[in-house]
């Protein structure tokens, strides 16, 4: 997952609420604001390096949804969360992954500093919980990753060809190997390998 940190303020966001004070969870969907969502699907694309926030693919700017980190509505809601920016985050939409699979679940670790710290990449894509965690803490790393359906198949392929370039080339040259992840996808879940 891409670790998001102290999130950046967004300006049209609050620029919608001073004009719309106490928006409720129907207001997400409002034509006043699906006009300034794409502002906000821009500036959460910027914040995660062109990364979807769960799987890690390429998503650009304007694919994809804001995410709810925890749901805005369903079985477990947070409708305080519905207009706060550090419960967004830039998603793919696939109904076999990420926000899509998570629909209205709560996740046991969620997007933020240190949350890929448990998991662990093996070298045919797959991800695992590291080795040592309690019981408890293995469930949490298992449940999250298939609630967000991350060893969905043809993500496995994709990380496991990005693993062979990058091992390839961490054996001929470091510094290359570097740059060839720096920006690529799964980037950050490559560190856990």
């Amino acid at each position: 997952m891409v670790e998001l940190n102290n999130r950046a303020f967004s300006y049209d966001l609050a620029g919608y609420i001073f004009l719309n004070p106490n928006p409720s969870v129907s207001d997400f969907d409002s034509v006043i604001f699906n006009r300034i969502k794409p502002m906000i699907k821009a500036q959460l694309h910027k914040e995660q390096g062109g990364l979807c926030v769960y799987c890690e693919k390429k998503l650009a700017k304007d694919e994809g949804q804001i995410e709810h980190i925890k749901p805005k509505s369903g079985r477990t809601p947070y409708p305080h969360l519905c207009f706060q920016y550090i419960n967004y985050a830039h998603s793919c939409i696939n109904n076999k992954t990420c926000g899509q699979k998570k629909k209205d679940g709560i996740l046991p670790i969620e997007p933020k500093i240190g949350c890929n710290e448990q998991f662990s990449l093996s070298t045919d894509g797959f991800i695992v919980p590291i080795e040592g965690l309690t019981r408890r803490e293995k469930h949490k790393v298992i449940q999250t990753r298939d609630m967000l359906g991350l060893n969905n198949s043809t993500l496995v392929l994709e990380r496991e060809k990005i693993i062979t370039n990058y091992t390839f080339l961490l054996r001929q040259n470091p510094i290359k190997a570097y740059a060839y992840i720096k920006d690529r996808e799964f980037r950050h879940i490559l560190k856990r390998i």
